[in-house]
């Protein structure tokens, strides 16, 4: 299975973590010019923005490599992933729940794509984060 290349991810170079964190305030300070120059803007489009930013930061550093690759590294990246879908399930049927005793229905605007990328990105990137601190405190 090694030589299926579509099975391979190839990590990023440690330096785009730089990169990534760019991609935090970068919509904020987007969603306010644009307020300025179009002041009837659609807020749900603003959220939509904020959340791709944002899914695309955490995306990055999701895919960084770190310092010392190791298979303990490769370990935690699996298991964060998996945790990342476990709880995404959850967030989304929580967010299904809050919809329907809120609006009277399942869905609403604020479900996108952009939502479910940002939420999946930052479960993986808390849950890699959590592990590598458990590790570092034993």
């Amino acid at each position: 299975m090694k030589d299926k290349s579509i099975l391979i991810v190839p990590l990023l170079p440690f330096g785009w973590k730089r990169l990534a964190f760019v991609f935090f305030p970068l919509p904020v300070l987007l969603v306010i010019g644009l307020a300025f120059v179009y002041p009837d803007f659609d807020p749900n489009e603003t959220a939509q923005l904020i959340y791709g930013f944002w899914a695309i930061g955490f995306g990055i550093l999701n895919l960084t490599r770190e310092k010392e690759e190791d298979e303990m590294v490769k370990s935690f990246r699996l298991q964060a992933f998996q945790t990342g879908f476990y709880w995404l399930i959850w967030g989304v049927a929580a967010l299904m729940m809050v919809n329907y005793l809120r609006f009277g229905r399942l869905t609403s605007e604020i479900f996108s794509a952009y939502l479910v990328l940002f939420l999946l990105n930052a479960y993986v990137y808390a849950a890699f984060q959590y592990q590598k601190f458990m590790a570092s405190k034993s």
